[in-house]
């Protein structure tokens, strides 16, 4: 009968073995039936230890196959078997495995419980190996969390052990481990060295499997250098090697990382099959890191799609997962993505909220690019807003910083941003500028890197400068340029954007058939439908319109139904532009009253957010209301107003044909100012406004001016019985005055 059972515990034992063998060629159904007949035996006879090891070895084989909750029951089968057998150090082993299953799920808190027990129990059984494998394994942990010193300690602690023994593809475990500290801490060339030193070390042991980690490690070091060519054939050669593995995890993590190269060149359809494909490949190997990752490349494409409900879906749920996993790099990779969502869709409060923690946390795990494009965030919401000062400080930080990081295509935002608050605060040179240094950075980023940069937004602002010079040739083609490049981006919002810069460059033209249809090309985009602040401008847009061609209580309506949205988005200068179209569309009806309200709100609004153009044109437009309601010495005040604010501003106009141009776009302004002091009899005055004019202004705006004048004294009525002596004295005078304007700006 004793001889049955040693029998029976020698063919339990070769199963045990034969099992492994298995385990090792990959035949995991074989394996398991074996491991399983294996531990039914062992339990029957009383013996703990072996059926502890093959209830171990049959979890590995499940974990193998993504059934983690089962193979997280066997680990805790096995360390209690272990405990029973009084073998502490196979306990460790299996607890150390245990870890490792929590960390899969995504369980970190729990996966450091498990490494740090097992670490404790190597130390108290002297397995210098075995507390290697726990160090290296809380050093991940560590990393993961965002707690760079503590990993850095484990890694060392790791690498010192696995020399000590021996075991060199320990020691490749650790310097990968190291590389990927100094890469999540942007300490780039020390990660570079540390991934070169684990490569040699890994081919040294011949484990391939540490080759593939090592290939993603690099491939995503250099996808943060913003080095594509070099990512996409590093992550190339991982997934060719994971194929002759079948290392699925290795080949998703692959996918993903051509899912990012993709994105960064612009290739929206690739960057969105490739990160599916790796989502499927993670859900299917249980790893909820890797699923959260691909989910923050999934928001990223449906960003810049137009898809903003989508990508804050997408991001959010990705943010939720990372929190979860306490992974706190790519948790302020997704929450910045989502801030940047909200934005686009003109909810900037919780935008806001979004930068501000992106930028906390990327500044506590060491993250400067993430805390960089944070502050731009945060720069541009401020712009929007007209608050100019800390718009300022935080756009040139955030320039500052991404040149620092080699973030050429972004600092150019950051500087296109810059040079939109210049034009508000009529620095028209500087702006210039700006926008040149803008186009340098996005040259540099596309020669350097491939990386598109902001071409498109570069020709916005030099067009909105052009107008602003009264420039309509060059504004026209910059906005043309505009439409062109923004086809060439694989983002929404720039063509939005173009289009928007097309139609208010027709409208400037007074070529309103092609501003309506420039209007009705943003309404009606099929991927613009939820970029809320656009769509209202284009909106608009069309009221403006409506006012143009005289339909004047149709456009107070639309002008109207805007304000509300303007207000959620807080867009002032929009606001004010509507407030101003509204006080032109009530002086027309003679609702004076209410034209005064609108006018004096968008000047209120104009000078709130600092814009100082804009305060010059409130000004201006009551001005025209106060002549229209016979107020003359308002009046000449709000034009005297305007008139000083713009002489001011041509102090920043370097080029003397540019600024001509500047003037001549003004003729309405002077002509107003000088109707208005010929009305107050101040023939002095009238003369010193046109000489001025004159001076200034090219032949084009002279010759508008004068021509308006002549209209104006024309329309003066000298005789009719319905007027008194004094008035055809006075009118004469007024007419008088007018003349002797017209000849001073043809001088």
């Amino acid at each position: 009968m004793a001889q049955t059972r040693e029998n029976v515990r020698d063919e339990a034992l070769a199963r045990l073995r034969s099992g492994r063998a298995l385990l090792a060629e990959g035949r995991l159904e074989q394996a398991a039936e074996e491991f399983v007949s294996a531990e039914a035996v062992f339990r029957q006879s009383g013996d703990a230890e072996h059926a502890a090891d093959s209830r171990a070895a049959l979890a590995e084989v499940q974990r193998r196959n993504g059934a983690l909750d089962q193979a997280a029951a066997s680990y805790d089968r096995a360390i209690a078997l272990y405990k029973e057998a009084d073998q502490p150090a196979r306990e460790a082993g299996a607890t150390l495995q245990r870890g490792h299953i929590e960390r899969q799920r995504g369980r970190l808190d729990r996966a450091w419980e498990r490494y740090y027990l097992a670490l404790r129990l190597f130390e108290k059984t002297g397995a210098a190996s075995g507390r290697a494998a726990a160090s290296l394994a809380l050093g991940h942990i560590e990393r993961q969390r965002g707690r760079f010193d503590q990993a850095a300690g484990y890694y060392a602690t790791a690498r010192d052990l696995y020399r000590q023994a021996g075991d060199t593809s320990g020691e490749a475990d650790a310097a990968r481990g190291l590389a990927d500290m100094f890469a999540g801490r942007a300490r780039y060339d020390e990660a570079a060295h540390a991934y070169d030193e684990a490569l040699d070390l890994y081919r040294a042991a011949r484990d391939r499997f540490g080759e593939v980690d090592t290939l993603i490690g690099q491939g995503r070091l250099a996808v943060e250098r913003i080095q594509l060519d070099e990512a996409s054939t590093l992550f190339g050669q991982a997934i060719v090697l994971a194929g002759v593995l079948e290392y699925e995890l290795g080949g998703a993590d692959g996918t993903l990382g051509l899912a990012e190269v993709a994105l960064h060149h612009g290739r929206l359809d690739q960057a969105l099959a490739n990160a599916m494909q790796a989502e499927d490949e993670y859900r299917t190997a249980g790893s909820g890191l890797g699923q959260a990752e691909s989910n923050r490349v999934l928001g990223a494409v449906n960003l810049r799609r137009g898809q903003y409900a989508q990508a804050i879906a997408v991001f959010d749920r990705a943010a939720r997962a990372l929190t979860a996993q306490r992974a706190r790099v790519p948790y302020a990779h997704a929450t910045l993505g989502s801030a940047e969502a909200h934005r686009r869709k003109a909810n900037p409060r919780k935008a806001e909220d979004l930068f501000a923690d992106a930028r906390i946390v990327g500044s506590e795990v060491e993250q400067p690019a993430i805390e960089a494009a944070a502050i731009l965030g945060l720069g541009q919401i401020a712009r929007l807003r007209g608050q100019s000062a800390d718009a300022a400080s935080l756009l040139d930080e955030a320039d500052a910083r991404l040149e620092r990081h080699a973030r050429p295509a972004l600092a150019a935002h950051a500087i296109l941003e810059r040079a939109r608050l210049a034009l508000t605060a009529g620095e028209f040179d500087h702006a210039g500028m700006l926008v040149e240094r803008a186009r340098t950075l996005t040259a540099q980023a596309e020669e350097q890197t491939g990386e598109a940069g902001p071409a498109s937004t570069a020709a916005r602002v030099a067009e909105d400068l052009a107008l602003a010079l009264g420039q309509l040739p060059p504004a026209l083609a910059s906005a043309a340029a505009a439409l062109d490049l923004a086809g060439r981006e694989a983002d929404v919002l720039p063509m939005v954007d173009a289009l928007l810069g097309l139609a208010e460059a027709m409208l400037r033209s007074d070529d309103l058939d092609a501003a309506i249809a420039a209007f009705n090309r943003v309404l009606d985009h099929p991927q613009a439908a939820e970029a809320a602040l656009p769509q209202a401008l284009a909106a608009l847009g069309l009221a403006r319109i409506l006012l143009r061609r005289g339909l004047y209580e149709e456009a107070v309506l639309q002008h109207q139904e805007l304000l509300p949205r303007f207000k959620s988005a807080d867009a002032p200068a929009a606001l004010a532009l509507a407030q101003l179209g509204i006080g032109d569309a009530r002086l027309q009806l003679g609702e004076y009253d209410a034209a005064r309200q609108a006018y004096a709100e968008a000047a209120r609004l104009y000078m709130a957010s600092g814009d100082v153009p804009g305060t010059a044109l409130a000004a201006e437009h009551e001005g025209g209301l106060l002549l229209e309601t016979g107020e003359l010495e308002a009046a000449v005040g709000r034009f005297s107003q305007a008139i000083a604010t713009v002489e001011r501003l041509s102090a920043n106009i370097a080029d003397g044909a540019a600024r001509a141009s500047y003037f001549d776009a003004r003729a309405p302004l002077y002509v107003a100012a000088i109707h208005a002091w010929a009305l107050e009899s101040n023939a002095a005055r009238a003369q010193e406004i046109a000489a001025s004019y004159a001076g200034q202004a090219a032949r084009p705006g002279r010759a508008a001016a004068g021509q308006r004048l002549r209209e104006i004294e024309r329309a003066i009525p000298t005789r009719g019985a319905d007027l008194t002596k004094e008035q055809i004295e006075r009118n004469k005078a007024i007419q008088r005055i007018l003349a002797d304007a017209r000849k001073a700006l043809s001088k």
